[in-house]
């Protein structure tokens, strides 16, 4: 049986497709979520992080500024201006995500 909460980070574009998924009973953290990114982050070669700086600050500034937590399914891209395909994704596919700790525990502790 898939877990209720999934999803995934992607680096795209540009010759490569990288990603750090998750997948679990409960909603994903904001902090887990910030280091799922980052450690997609630091699979990326020094080139392919050169062409992405911006998306990646962007797709942490995302996931930051969530109030309240994103239910699934939300994509969102975060596209190098001079390069299109060259990209960050963020996809919630199952469940919610990035919620304040505080507000998971209460949240999986509330509906079961």
């Amino acid at each position: 049986m898939s877990k209720k909460h999934r999803g995934r980070f992607q680096a795209q574009g540009g010759g490569i497709e990288k990603s750090e998924s998750w997948s679990q009973d409960e909603p994903l953290s904001k902090v887990d979520g910030l280091n799922l990114l980052d450690k997609l982050w630091n699979s990326l070669s020094k080139k392919e992080r050169s062409s992405r700086e911006k998306q990646y600050r962007d797709a942490k500034r995302y996931i930051e500024n969530v109030d309240g937590g994103i239910d699934a399914v939300k994509k969102k891209s975060f596209r190098n201006r001079n390069t299109k395909d060259v990209r960050i994704d963020i996809e919630v596919l199952g469940g919610r995500a990035f919620l304040v700790l505080l507000i998971a525990f209460l949240l999986y502790y509330m509906i079961f």
